[in-house]
C-alpha cells in the first residue's frame, strides 16, 4: 500500500475515534507541549531552577491541580477554554471551549477523587414549547479531562442543580457557593439525602468535606437556634453530626478545618474546628486593629499550617494557635499557594502595575524571596508546580 494512502487511513482512524464531551462542546485533540521559551525570572523558593516544560498561553483566569494534571481556565489561540495539562510534561490532554468568560474554576473531590469544577452560564437551545434560555451550570472533569458530571437542564438563571463534594445539590448558585440547599443526591440521581433544612429558609452550604455537609444558616434551624454552623453526616442519611457550641459572626473553610471569629468591639476571638468531628482544635485572640478576615486562604498539609490574609495570619492546625504574632501595618497580601512549608503571597500593587509576589516560611514567617515576578498557581500530586509568566505557562519540579 502506498505510504501516502496508509498515512491518510491512519489519520482517518484517529479522527473517527475522538468523542465529544457529553452535553458540551467537542474538545480539541491532545497535543504535546512545544519547546517554547525559557523562564527568565529569578529562582523560585521550593522549585527546581530549570523548568520541565513551557506552554504559550494568552491568559490564565484561574488554575487548579487535579491529581497529576492542571486545569487552566483562560485564553489560548484566541479561544476562551478549559485546558487540562499533564503536570509532568505540559502535554495538553483536553481543551474544552467555554462560552462564558465570567466562568469560575475551583478544585473539588468526588468521594476522594480530585476533580475540577467550572461554573459558567450556558445557552440552552429552544426545545418544543420551551424557548431558548441561559442557565448557570457546573461542568466537572477529572485529571484526564473527561467529563464526570454536568448540571442537567433543569434550571433557569441561578436556580438549578450544582456539584459539591461528589453530590448534586438542588439550590441557588451564590458566587462560588450555594444557598437554600435542602437536598443532596448522588450524581446518578439516586440515594437522595433530605436534610432538616427547609428550602424556604436562608442557609448557605459551605462545602461537603469527606461526606460531611457544612451549613451556615442565615435563618432558623432545628431547635430554633440561629446562626450556628452545623455538620450533617451524608453517609448516615443526613443525620446531624455536630453543631458548634456558640454563635459565630464569620467563618471560612480551610482544608478540613473551619475557622470562625467573633468580636466584642475591642478584640476578636478566633477558633479552629475539625470538620470531621466538629471539635474545637484551639484558638487565639487579637486586637480588632489586626482582626483576621481571611478573604483568601490556604492550607499547607506539609507543615500543618492554615494561612489567612487581611492581615497575613499563620495558624497551627494542630493547636489552633498563632505561629507568628500578627504584625500591624504589614503590606496588603493575598494567599496564592502553599506547599512544603513555603507560602506564596501576592502583594497588592497600584492599578496597572505588574504583579509581585512574596515567598516565606509558613511556620516561622521568615522571608525566602521578595519582589518575585511569578508564583506557583497550583501544585500537582506528582510534585509539579504551574506558574504563569509573560504569556507562558511553565512547569517546575517541586523540591521543597
Amino acid at each position: 500500500m502506498p505510504s501516502r494512502l496508509l498515512a491518510s487511513l491512519i489519520v482517518l482512524l484517529l479522527c473517527s475515534c475522538s468523542t465529544a464531551t457529553p452535553g458540551g462542546p467537542a474538545p480539541t485533540a491532545a497535543t504535546t507541549a512545544p519547546a517554547g521559551r525559557a523562564y527568565e525570572g529569578p529562582a523560585l523558593p521550593g522549585l527546581a531552577t530549570e523548568q520541565a516544560w513551557t506552554l504559550p498561553l494568552g491568559s490564565i483566569r484561574d488554575a487548579v491541580a487535579v491529581g497529576k494534571s492542571f486545569a487552566v481556565l483562560g485564553r489560548a489561540a484566541d479561544i476562551f477554554a478549559l485546558q487540562v495539562i499533564d503536570a509532568a510534561t505540559g502535554r495538553e490532554l483536553k481543551s474544552i471551549p467555554i462560552e462564558d468568560e465570567d466562568a469560575t474554576l475551583r478544585a473539588d473531590t468526588d468521594h476522594g477523587k480530585p476533580v475540577a469544577v467550572v461554573r459558567h452560564r450556558r445557552q440552552l437551545a429552544a426545545s418544543g414549547l420551551t424557548a431558548e434560555s441561559s442557565q448557570v451550570s457546573d461542568l466537572v472533569i477529572d485529571e484526564t479531562g473527561s467529563e464526570v458530571w454536568r448540571s442537567p437542564e433543569d434550571g433557569d438563571g441561578r436556580q438549578g442543580t450544582f456539584f459539591i463534594g461528589g453530590y448534586a445539590a438542588e439550590g441557588e448558585a451564590d458566587g462560588a457557593g450555594l444557598s437554600n440547599v435542602s437536598k443532596l443526591s448522588t450524581l446518578a440521581g439516586e440515594q437522595a439525602v433530605a436534610l432538616p433544612i427547609g428550602a424556604e429558609e436562608e442557609n448557605s452550604l459551605l462545602g461537603v468535606i469527606k461526606d460531611k455537609a457544612v451549613y451556615w444558616p442565615r435563618g432558623m434551624l432545628l431547635d430554633e437556634e440561629a446562626a450556628v454552623v452545623h455538620g450533617f453526616d451524608l453517609s448516615k442519611g443526613g443525620s446531624l453530626a455536630w453543631r458548634l457550641p456558640r454563635d459565630v459572626q464569620a467563618r471560612t473553610i480551610v482544608g478540613d478545618f473551619l475557622l470562625t471569629w467573633q468580636s466584642d468591639g475591642m478584640s476578636s476571638t478566633h477558633s479552629l474546628y475539625d470538620l470531621m468531628s466538629g471539635e474545637r482544635v484551639g484558638g487565639f485572640e487579637v486586637s480588632n486593629s489586626v482582626g483576621v478576615r481571611c478573604a483568601t486562604s490556604a492550607f499547607d498539609a506539609d507543615s500543618d499550617t492554615v494561612l489567612c490574609d487581611e492581615p497575613l495570619t499563620l495558624i497551627d492546625s494542630r493547636t489552633g494557635k498563632l505561629l507568628v504574632p500578627t504584625v500591624e501595618n504589614q503590606r496588603e497580601v493575598s494567599v496564592e499557594s502553599a506547599f512544603g512549608g513555603i507560602a506564596y503571597l501576592k502583594v497588592k500593587q497600584e492599578q496597572g502595575a505588574e504583579p509581585l509576589y512574596l515567598a516565606l516560611d509558613d511556620r516561622t514567617g521568615k522571608v525566602l524571596g521578595d519582589n518575585l515576578p511569578a508564583a506557583p498557581l497550583a501544585v500537582s500530586t506528582d510534585d509539579y508546580a504551574l506558574i504563569w509568566h509573560k504569556l507562558h505557562a511553565f512547569g517546575f519540579k517541586r523540591t521543597a
